[in-house]
């Protein structure tokens, strides 16, 4: 196991300190020199780490003033989370747990949403159509099944789905454009649209059936087509 950088130890002593409560968001992070005494490392280190937090948004500098810890947005407190989140999670491992969530979330839906919703659902189904390459598509896809956990009525159950796109968008985004790529993305409308025909049925039964399907092919895919390199990623991260 390769051996842990100076700027590293003092990202994962902060995002500790900020999982575990110790410091909480808001309040502010002890100064560079006092880490640097803690961690016995450098200032630099202590800065570099600092940025890497930064740069995913768990703490913000203030100039001349410190650095503080974000408050999460939309009243996502589960967001603290993500952190770690982006340098720990595995894409199967990942996806795996979307089937079981959306599935959840897409039954509910089904039954809980509006006309309005259906609406803004159809809409997204027709602006998948129209999309000429695979950044857009991966918009209008987390557009889509973030919708359907919205329309949930389940703000713990949408928040979870949130940080879960948050994570692919930011780490995952080469194994996602790699297991659906964009010349397969007609049968992955179809596959999108069948679960939105579900949910305007209000059939929550058929809607759970074609979630997991459309997630368990992209597993599939995954472990068929890309398992070798997966199973040497394992491999060396052990």
């Amino acid at each position: 196991m390769p051996k842990k950088s100076k700027s590293q130890k003092v990202y994962d002593y902060i995002e500790e300190l900020v999982i575990s409560g110790e410091i909480k968001p808001g309040e502010r992070l002890p100064s560079e020199a006092k880490l640097g005494d803690i961690l016995h490392v450098s200032r630099v280190s202590v800065r570099a780490g600092i940025e890497k937090l930064s740069a995913i948004g768990l703490v913000n500098k203030k100039k001349g003033g410190g650095t503080y810890v974000n408050k999460p947005k939309n009243d996502n407190y589960l967001s603290v989370f993500t952190p770690t989140l982006l340098h720990n999670t595995d894409y199967l491992e990942m996806m795996e747990i979307r089937r079981a969530l959306d599935s959840l979330s897409v039954q509910l839906c089904a039954k809980n949403i509006t006309d309005a919703g259906v609406k803004k659902l159809g809409h997204i189904i027709d602006d998948m159509a129209t999309i000429e390459n695979e950044v857009d598509f991966f918009d209008f896809d987390k557009k889509f099944h973030l919708l359907i956990s919205k329309y949930s009525k389940n703000r713990f159950l949408h928040n979870i789905h949130l940080i879960i796109w948050d994570v692919l968008q930011k780490t995952l985004r080469t194994k996602y454009n790699a297991v659906t790529t964009f010349d397969q993305h007609h049968d992955r409308i179809d596959e999108h649209r069948r679960i939105y025909d579900a949910i305007v049925h209000k059939d929550q039964d058929l809607a759970r059936i074609y979630t997991v399907r459309h997630l368990e092919r992209i597993i599939d895919t995954f472990v068929c087509e890309y398992n070798e390199a997966y199973e040497e990623a394992k491999k060396a991260e052990r």
